[in-house]
């Protein structure tokens, strides 16, 4: 009998095939990191799919054997910034692999991408991190591993691999330093013009101009190696939006940095942790600081700021998991500096359509 390859439909309510393909995504994860730290429950991502769909569309597809689900894909449309360049994800199951399913699935991907006239695609593949045998992307820096069967599908499909980003783990329980060291030592630097604000939940009114204007330069100042740039268009209304879709299922933690002297925002780290997914890692979203006010310790004060503020507020949580260009050197510094440690590698292909 042949592979049924059906459309997943975004429901009202979690139904069978949601729950299908939430769990083949949870498989893959736990493939990747053996446990459950990147679990979501399937009514957390529904939510947030739906309440996204201002920003983001995304198709989804399951590979169907004999009723048993053997694999998913999906392709997703970032409707704001960049509509012509949706980002393709292929999975099957490992037991399944070697019979074409990947292939079916990635050719009604390439069928969609026909019909949407985009003009390219992205894929992101994390895998191990390499050993000897690996493929170098076109930025020249970091590697991935050339025998995994993501990374060997996305050159097999004509997809270039053109950068590398380091998964690192942060361990609340191992930190190289006490973070209130880190943030007190970096403030010290910093001098009396900066001070560190933190907080949970919602942004406060009065830092919503300045961490529009931050997320804006996270689009283009983080080193993006080959990839096509597309530059980002934020305002306070878009973050609210983001806020509103995020935070009935998320924990969100903010920490900032401003200059005293001018009263602007000038810095932002980002925490976030699943409400109800026991064992989930906290993700680090946005890191950054304006190109104004660098060379003042202001990345590692907001971070470690931001690992003390997580640290009280959630006694609980084990570790964080962050990505960062493998050409940001000046991040990666203050997050070893810290304490995380690579654990991944997460490949970024680009192939224009």
């Amino acid at each position: 009998m042949p592979i049924s390859i059906i459309d997943v439909p975004l429901p009202e309510q979690p139904d069978d095939l949601w729950h299908a393909y939430c769990e083949l995504i949870r498989t893959n994860n736990h493939l990747l990191i053996d446990g459950p730290g990147w679990d979501a429950t399937d009514e957390a991502s529904l939510h947030r799919a739906r309440a996204n769909l201002a920003e983001r569309t995304t198709e989804r597809l399951l590979a169907v054997d004999r009723e048993r689900p053997v694999g998913f894909a999906s392709l997703s449309v970032q409707l704001v910034d960049d509509p012509d360049a949706p980002q393709v994800f292929v999975f099957v199951l490992p037991d399944e692999r070697g019979r074409g399913i990947g292939g079916e699935l990635a050719a009604r991907l390439d069928e969609r991408l026909a019909a949407r006239g985009a003009k390219r695609a992205t894929a992101w593949v994390e895998a191990p991190r390499p050993g000897d045998d690996r493929v170098v992307p076109t930025s020249g820096v970091g590697a991935a591993p050339a025998d995994h069967d993501g990374v060997r599908f996305a050159l097999s499909r004509g997809y270039e691999l053109h950068q590398i980003e380091r998964v690192s783990r942060y361990d609340f329980a191992a930190p190289l330093i006490d973070p209130v060291a880190a943030r007190d030592t970096a403030a010290a630097v910093a001098g009396e013009e900066y001070e560190a604000l933190t907080w949970e939940g919602a942004t406060p009114e009065e830092f919503l101009a300045d961490i529009a204007v931050l997320k804006e330069r996270m689009s283009v100042d983080p080193p993006s190696g080959g990839l096509t740039v597309v530059e980002t268009t934020w305002d306070a209304e878009r973050v609210r939006r983001m806020e509103d879709s995020m935070l009935p299922t998320m924990r969100r933690w903010v920490a900032v940095i401003r200059h005293r002297p001018s009263g602007r925002t000038v810095a932002i780290s980002e925490l976030m942790l699943e409400r109800d997914a026991p064992g989930a890692f906290v993700d680090q979203w946005d890191t950054i600081v304006h190109p104004d006010h660098r060379g003042h310790r202001l990345g590692m004060m907001v971070k470690a700021a931001n690992l003390v503020q997580v640290r009280e507020a959630a006694p609980d949580a084990t570790a964080i998991v962050t990505w960062n260009a493998e050409e940001n050197r000046h991040m990666l510094d203050v997050n070893e500096a810290l304490g995380f440690r690579p654990i991944l590698v997460e490949a970024a292909f680009e192939k224009t359509l």
